[in-house]
């Protein structure tokens, strides 16, 4: 697997053994970064159920200011780390070891806040979009004109509306689907 653009380009990545961790396909990544081709500078990038990291290290090779990990799995958290490190992105990242709800509660606690939220959990586990976008919901992890992405395959049905977000827009790129939500203005 390989970084599709920006600064990092054509750079390798480590991806664990295996089929427990799918890899967001380059396809799906290139689509992806051209639609946030304009929010990306400088922005925050949380990157949920990252496993080898190959999202958030390609919002940052194409100017994000940071990017925050989480991902539980050991071997994925493994690769995860080597990639942060071969790229020499130490600096602009963290990583949370914990499972994704638990994560959610650690970044409220430091009042953290991000431009944009990627998902991308195992997609046998399609409960995990309701309840990752009930955990944002009332909390202020998504910055005020954020936006939430959640990668999921064509036959995952992923919530129209979670208040006070709204899905706005969805694409779909072979085997899968990028959903965007935004919050609802008041």
């Amino acid at each position: 697997m390989r970084i599709g653009g920006g600064s990092y380009r054509s750079r390798t990545l480590r991806t664990p053994k295996g089929d427990l961790t799918r890899p967001t396909s380059g396809m799906v990544r290139e689509t992806l970064f051209n639609m946030l081709a304009p929010l990306l500078p400088e922005a925050s990038f949380l990157d949920l159920f990252a496993g080898c990291g190959s999202v958030g290290l390609e919002a940052l090779s194409r100017g994000a200011a940071s990017a925050t990990f989480v991902e539980s799995a050991r071997p994925a958290l493994d690769c995860l780390r080597a990639n942060i490190e071969t790229l020499g992105v130490a600096g602009q990242t963290s990583v949370l070891p914990y499972p994704v709800l638990r994560a959610l509660e650690q970044l409220t606690q430091q009042g953290e806040s991000f431009d944009i939220i990627f998902l991308d959990p195992p997609f046998h586990d399609s409960s995990a979009y309701q309840q990752v976008l009930d955990a944002l919901a009332p909390v202020e992890v998504l910055a005020p004109d954020g936006l939430i992405i959640a990668q999921h395959g064509p036959r995952v049905k992923v919530p129209e509306q979670c208040p006070p977000f709204t899905r706005y827009r969805q694409r779909d790129i072979g085997d899968n689907v990028l959903s965007f939500y935004r919050r609802v203005a008041k």
